[in-house]
């Protein structure tokens, strides 16, 4: 019987937020697929390493031809069912052959340090995607959680929303979360700075 392949969330960043089996499963694997800074952890482990960058259909070919009789295990940064990779790892595997391990994502730490609920949320990624319909939902909902790039910063996103004539939002931008330098910064939609949230975080975007 094939391995399975194991496709592990390792939380927002620091080990302190990786679940005890996400570890049993990674001290189990003989190969780990994901970013390089989180492959950065391991890299003294003796395992083998596969990076993850804009290869994902190499990436694709890479497990397959090895996870029969190997095991990988593939690290997504936070829940890899949030905006992460199961989607296309589904896309290239059946489901039969995957098995997933959640882990805490950024926007559950975000709401977390905010103090917050997050069952009444509505989400968004712009993370590699564009931010169609974003201006929709934060219209329709007092509370949008999105996740960011370094393209579409917390001030490019509020810039597209002021320009929707949306005003009165409360903007809290969670950088760096889990890590030292960790960092939240409360703004409205008009007054987010340009240099904050620049390398992706989470925005939480609500009417008080």
């Amino acid at each position: 019987m094939a391995n399975l392949i194991q496709v592990i969330g390792v939380g927002p960043g620091h080990p302190d937020y990786i679940t005890p089996e996400a570890s049993r499963l990674i001290n189990e694997a003989d190969i780990l697929v994901g970013g390089e800074r989180l492959l950065e952890l391991y890299k003294d482990t003796g395992k083998e390493l596969y990076p993850v960058k804009n290869n994902l259909q190499e990436m694709a070919g890479y497990i397959r031809e090895r996870y029969r009789h190997r095991s990988i295990a593939v690290l997504a940064s936070g829940d890899p069912a949030f905006y992460g990779i199961l989607e296309h790892l589904k896309r290239n595997f059946a489901a039969s052959e995957l098995k997933v391990s959640p882990g805490i994502s950024s926007a559950q730490l975000a709401c977390a340090r905010l103090g917050i609920s997050w069952h009444d949320a509505a989400f968004h990624s712009v993370h590699g995607r564009g931010a169609d319909g974003l201006a929709d939902l934060v219209r329709v909902h007092p509370k949008v959680i999105v996740l960011t790039d370094p393209s579409r910063t917390p001030a490019v996103i509020a810039g597209m929303l002021a320009a929707e004539g949306i005003k009165g939002k409360k903007i809290y931008v969670c950088e760096n979360l889990s890590y030292a330098d960790e960092h939240i910064g409360e703004f409205t939609i008009e007054n987010v700075p340009g240099d904050v949230g620049t390398s992706g975080c989470v925005v939480v975007i609500c009417d008080e």
